[in-house]
């Protein structure tokens, strides 16, 4: 039996702040590391401090849904080389990341010096941020189990696809037998819409009750959105690449609903959990896991216990398991139904070949494809039959070949023929076009002056709007700059003005002379009547 995990022990002179949350799911391909990526930035956009450790280090899904790529790992800080500050990631809205964070899951191999560097940072970092959102890898690892049982709170991931029902199913049959106590939170991954999710809760909820008998709680839904495929594709989440979405308003609920939940819940320590593993001395094996019940999908040959794998010190390299498949098909230890899973499993990696070209390619009278068309003909094809099946199967085909059905154009193209909004509506979505542009590119979308220029030479541009727009331009200067803007005219006047200033100071210069020598005159006159009045009268005889 495991040993139980209580990790409410804490030094009250340094009380963790920070909540942690694992986001996780029993299969790949759900939209995990996306969401928890779209759920911390919403909970940043909620003016709290977020952390983000990226626990999945065979993909490191978290930076390249961010466009960002780390310099250091975890593994740095652990040989010493870098200190916890080096390794962090800035990323939108405050968010930081931690990179690599799985080296945590490597605890038990760890040093005594490593040891306590890794737990001095974990401990600073819960100090330091409102929430720590853990991006688990997916599956039933031990990394996993490990990152689940230290958290305070974790989120499974399950979405429409019978395959991420079961997967889930049997990572809460491994948490039971873990011990685990806490209640994990359940979280419908492209969703219809809020009724569609409930109804695959409800069914979930259902089958967990009835064969592995633990609590679950119903924490809320992502709608499928086109936006989440185009936001993996250019690098930047949903709820920053389209704010108004669907899936993003969803996200900004999940998170307000969280926040309000869990505002008041005591924190405990992360770092406590790999404390306590130190007290630990004997692991007991378990046994080999029973296959979850398939509650999703009906199948009567669905075999009662899955054949163990043989346990090894060392990973199994590639002919080794090989070997051991190639033993079970040949010995007859998997029936029917496992070596067709099993081949399929294998085609899928084949060389495909070439698709047949619309002339050649035919649907055999006594294929499933030609039964459904008739199906949907017989009930004049219903709308919400036909809704669940194109939004499954477009999912579906994401999710297989990692791509979106359509094309960026024939998006596009979509978009517009079914617009019927109001003007206002398609102003918005120009500017989120702009905006996405300048994000990615680091350069506005449009040259400005180039536009302006194509805008003024069109023949539909008049005189008067011509006089407008300069109006307008002419008076954001002024309030821009606070000074009206200098035409060459404005600069001509201020030219003849400093001219005439000249010309009238040299003005008052001559006149000012010309009174200097009227003075004199004056004088040099005054003086010569003086004088004549002082000489002797001549008198004619």
């Amino acid at each position: 039996m495991e040993l139980a995990y209580d990790n409410t022990t804490t030094d009250s002179m340094n009380k963790p702040k920070a909540k942690v949350i694992t986001v996780t799911s029993g299969k790949g391909g759900v939209g995990k590391s996306s969401t928890a990526t779209n759920l911390a930035l919403s909970l940043a956009a909620l003016d709290k401090k977020v952390c983000v450790f990226d626990a999945d280090a065979s993909l490191a899904n978290i930076n390249i849904l961010l466009g960002i790529q780390p310099a250091y790992t975890l593994q740095h800080l652990l040989k010493g080389e870098k200190n916890l500050n080096d390794i962090i990631i800035d990323g939108p809205r405050g968010l930081k990341v931690v990179p690599g964070a799985t080296g945590i899951a490597e605890y038990a191999q760890l040093s005594i010096e490593q040891k306590l560097t890794l737990l001095t940072a974990l401990d600073q970092l819960q100090q330091e941020f409102d929430y720590l959102i853990i991006d688990t890898a997916a599956g039933i690892g031990d990394d996993v189990l490990d990152f689940i049982k230290a958290s305070q709170f974790s989120i499974i991931i399950i979405t429409p696809e019978p395959t991420s029902l079961t997967d889930s199913f049997s990572l809460l049959k491994v948490l039971k037998r873990a011990n685990y106590k806490r209640t994990p939170y359940i979280l419908v991954n492209m969703a219809l819409d809020l009724e569609n999710s409930q109804a695959i809760y409800k069914r979930f909820e259902s089958a967990v009750k009835k064969y592995v008998d633990v609590n679950i709680a119903y924490l809320g839904y992502v709608q499928v959105d086109e936006s989440m495929i185009s936001s993996v594709k250019l690098q930047c989440p949903t709820v920053l690449l389209s704010p108004d979405s669907n899936a993003s308003l969803c996200f900004k609920k999940l998170a307000t609903d969280l926040n309000e939940n869990i505002a008041d819940t005591s924190v405990d320590s992360f770092s406590e959990f790999w404390r306590q593993q130190d007290d630990i001395e004997e692991i007991i094996a378990e046994s080999p896991l029973e296959k979850p019940t398939d509650a999703f999908i009906n199948k009567d040959n669905t075999p009662d216990v899955i054949a163990p794998v043989p346990s090894a010190t060392t990973p199994l390299n590639f002919k080794q398991a090989a070997d051991f498949c190639i033993a079970q098909l040949s010995n007859g230890h998997l029936d029917e139904t496992e070596s067709n899973a099993f081949l399929d499993a294998i085609t899928q990696f084949q060389p495909q070949q070439e698709p047949l070209s619309p002339e050649t390619a035919q649907i055999p009278p006594d294929s499933p494809v030609r039964a459904f068309y008739q199906y949907l003909e017989q009930k004049s094809f219903p709308k919400e039959v036909m809704r669940e099946v194109v939004a499954t199967l477009e999912q579906a085909y994401f999710t297989k070949h990692a791509d979106s059905l359509n094309s960026f154009d024939s998006t596009a193209l979509k978009l517009f023929s079914q617009f019927n909004g109001s003007e206002e509506d398609l102003r918005h979505l120009n500017q989120q076009t702009v905006d996405c542009f300048q994000r990615h590119f680091k350069k506005p979308l449009y040259d400005i002056t180039e536009h302006l220029q194509e805008l003024t030479t069109s023949n539909d541009f008049s005189q008067a709007a011509f006089d407008e727009l300069l109006d307008n331009l002419l008076s954001t200067y002024q309030d821009q700059f606070s000074s009206r803007y200098r035409t060459d005219a404005d600069e001509s006047l201020e030219r003849a003005r400093e001219d005439i200033s000249v010309l009238q100071k040299q003005l008052s210069d001559i006149n000012n002379e010309l009174n200097s020598t009227h003075s004199l005159l004056n004088e040099k006159t005054h003086l010569l009547e003086q004088i004549q009045a002082l000489l002797p009268s001549t008198k004619t005889s």
